[in-house]
């Protein structure tokens, strides 16, 4: 594994890993869910709306059940891993750059005495740490828009990814009128 990470993927886990950082998304965005909600109402809980969204996306996934080997890259707080293992009982492997993160990561599994299907590690989506063909689904929320070599964690996912695995992942997106610095 290369340990050496790219600009963009160093800036992204200088932010998470701080202080500040943490307790907005551990306090306000969500909780353990890390990622933007689908809204029933104006007045929601943000925490609510965001698991709504991981709710949907899993049940886009054809090939989810208990003998699943799932990796979610950029997993955060792995609110989505908790999700998916209590709910199908399959293994997840988060794999995320933020060790603060990480850290509570594995306290909210031990709490949901989930720990046995649910690993957190610490790395990179451009150079994930399993090897070939380790996983039949691959999932992410929100997160490969910081890498700056997109193409590289493409690969990346291809390489871990079973042949006939799914792929999923959401990830906002630049508008033409957008500054490319704005992302």
């Amino acid at each position: 594994m290369n340990t050496t990470y790219s600009e963009a993927v160093k800036t992204a886990q200088t932010y998470y890993d701080g202080a500040e950082t943490d307790r907005l998304y551990a306090n306000f965005w969500g909780g353990e869910h890390i990622t933007y909600g689908i809204y029933k109402s104006s007045d929601e809980p943000i925490h609510d709306a965001s698991k709504r969204t991981v709710e949907t996306i899993a049940q886009t996934l054809e090939n989810l059940a208990p003998d699943s080997r799932v990796i979610d890259i950029g997993a955060g707080y792995g609110g989505a891993a908790r999700y998916l293992a209590k709910t199908y009982g399959c293994s997840v492997c988060c794999l995320n750059l933020s060790e603060r993160q990480n850290q509570r990561n594995r306290q909210l599994n031990q709490e949901q005495n989930l720990a046995h299907l649910v690993e957190v590690t610490q790395g990179s989506f451009e150079d994930i740490p399993y090897p070939d063909s380790s996983f039949n689904i691959v999932w992410s929320e929100d997160a490969i828009l910081h890498s700056s070599d997109r193409t590289q964690v493409f690969e990346e996912i291809k390489r871990v990814l079973q042949p006939g695995g799914e792929l999923i992942f959401t990830d906002p997106m630049q508008r033409e009128t957008c500054p490319p610095g704005l992302l």
